[in-house]
């Protein structure tokens, strides 16, 4: 899911805010917040910033306050252009007396005059609009503003116009259609996808992941995106699972054959106005380079179980522009212009570590300091592939040097070299980061003659705070994936929010020896 933007006054909102993003942040169910008293990034322009997140938000939370609802507010300017951009918004009353706003007469407000009734009905509301009816009526009131926004329109801005209504409209249908399916089929959040029974062996099929059963886990596809439309397998909560190897029973990392495309900029996949922003920027300090995935070929078991990747080369500087520009990239890839199973993505290595001789899985407490994912909890550990550092005998990074890396790096695990080499990695799945368009290759890794305990001897504080694990079993991960947050194994630490691409992680790390019906109990 996309984080929701909480827009509300300083003068007389901020202690709300705050405790409302706490709330929301902790679960269950976790909901991710943009609020700007935590989330602006210092040396970069605040307006910049704040057209970001509301380009890139699920909705927008609006505190109404008698300060926030005054004409001339800025709160004003932040709902206004979230209405532009097409994103719901979610008035919140917390003054009693305070007038909504004339646009948003027509929605219906939640009052706070209680905050746990407040929260209780917004988290239900939340809930609400990932579901079919959810998704129509937000379908519906976007075509009804789009009719507004039609009878003002000049010459020029008609076109336009008339093709969101057009889009709009067949929006409407489907979802129609998906609602008046029997109760029988598939899910809104799996709408497209096919329902299987569990394979011979351990594993499950890549079609019995997506079905009902993520719901239990809390992560059916709350993004309305459609896997299928886009060739890819399925959506789980936030992340577009673009394949799974060999229904997650895996190849071995050092099967990889890894290709170099040469630089990004000159491949046609790589859309032009991401370079055009990264030419119009300032080049960040450091600016390390990196790789981007432009196109894979998935294992074939009769001609030698080989994953190959076709990488070229990029650098941080436009990892930055295509977050500026996440939402024209996300929009062109729905309307068809952009191809997005070879639409170039940065590429992450993530590990699910296990511990070989008590079976625990590794997680690891993001620090508040860092920019990728602050103040989370990871399934184990990411790293994203340095063309430099990671590269092999051909001159082209390989993802198992990224993987033992990562684990060997002080900021990271800090195992000893032996132990790293010691480790088995295997390959179980390909899953890409809808908010960022950040692609990651899901490698479980297994560490022979080594507890959790001994593990955790090594480890010293950097990117990550706080080492910790759990039985990488059914019922423990299933209900750490329900959980949705975590306060550490006493469970008398501040709870903190598990990342969504660690949640998929573990679960794909788990189907590679359990079925999904002992994994959701």
């Amino acid at each position: 899911m996309g984080r929701f933007f909480l827009s509300y006054s300083a003068l007389d909102g901020v202690e709300f805010a705050l405790r409302l993003a706490d709330a929301l942040e902790a679960g269950p169910p976790h909901y991710e917040v943009w609020i700007d008293r935590r989330d602006l990034r210092p040396g970069r322009d605040w307006d910049e910033q704040l057209e970001e997140w509301l380009r890139a938000c699920q909705g927008v939370l609006f505190v109404m306050t008698n300060d926030s609802v005054r004409d001339g507010s800025g709160c004003k300017l932040e709902w206004s252009q979230a209405l532009k951009y097409g994103k719901p918004v979610i008035p919140l009353l917390l003054d009693a007396d305070a007038e909504q706003p004339f646009r948003l007469g027509s929605r219906q407000h939640i009052p706070f005059t209680d905050f746990d009734s407040g929260i209780a009905q917004l988290r239900r509301h939340l809930s609400w609009t990932t579901s079919r009816e959810g998704i129509l009526s937000q379908l519906s009131i976007r075509l009804s503003e789009v009719s507004r926004e039609l009878r003002r329109a000049t010459g020029q801005e008609r076109p336009i116009i008339e093709a969101e209504m057009r889009e709009l409209h067949q929006q409407i249908n489907r979802q129609q259609a998906l609602i008046d399916a029997p109760t029988t089929g598939p899910t809104p959040e799996t709408a497209g996808t096919t329902t299987a029974t569990v394979t011979a062996g351990t594993g499950t099929s890549a079609p019995d992941i997506a079905d009902a059963r993520l719901e239990s886990l809390g992560m059916s596809n709350r993004i309305g995106v459609d896997a299928h439309r886009l060739g890819a397998e399925f959506v789980a909560g936030s992340i577009v699972v673009d394949s799974t190897i060999c229904d997650y029973a895996g190849v071995d990392l050092n099967g990889v054959v890894v290709r170099g495309l040469g630089e990004l900029e000159d491949l046609e996949a790589h859309p032009s106005f991401i370079s055009a922003d990264r030419r119009a920027g300032v080049e960040p300090t450091p600016n390390r380079p990196k790789a981007h995935l432009v196109d894979w070929n998935a294992p074939v078991i009769d001609q030698g179980d080989v994953v190959t990747l076709d990488l070229a080369r990029s650098d941080y500087w436009t990892s930055e522009a295509t977050k500026r520009t996440i939402s024209r990239i996300q929009s062109e890839v729905l309307n068809g212009q952009i191809d997005y199973m070879r639409l170039p993505r940065r590429l992450d290595v993530h590990l699910v570590v296990v511990s070989g001789d008590d079976d625990m899985v590794l997680l690891a407490r993001r620090g508040s300091h860092v920019a990728t994912e602050p103040s989370t909890w990871m399934v184990s550990v990411g790293e994203s592939m340095d063309w430099q550092q990671d590269q092999g005998p051909a001159k082209v990074p390989h993802p198992m040097r990224t993987a033992k890396r990562c684990l060997a790096e002080r900021d990271e695990l800090n195992l000893p070299r032996e132990v790293v080499e010691s480790a088995s990695f295997r390959l179980v799945a390909v899953a890409t980061e809808w908010e960022e368009m950040l692609i990651n290759l899901i490698v479980v890794v297994r560490i022979p003659g080594m507890t959790f305990h001994s593990l955790r001897r090594y480890f010293r504080k950097g990117e990550n705070l706080q080492l910790d694990a759990i039985p990488f079993e059914p019922k423990s991960c299933g209900a750490f994936l329900q959980g949705g947050s975590y306060a550490g194994f006493s469970g008398a630490g501040v709870r903190m929010r598990i990342s969504d691409i660690s949640r998929f992680a573990l679960l794909a790390a788990l189907s590679s020896e359990y079925p999904l019906t002992e994994i959701t109990g």
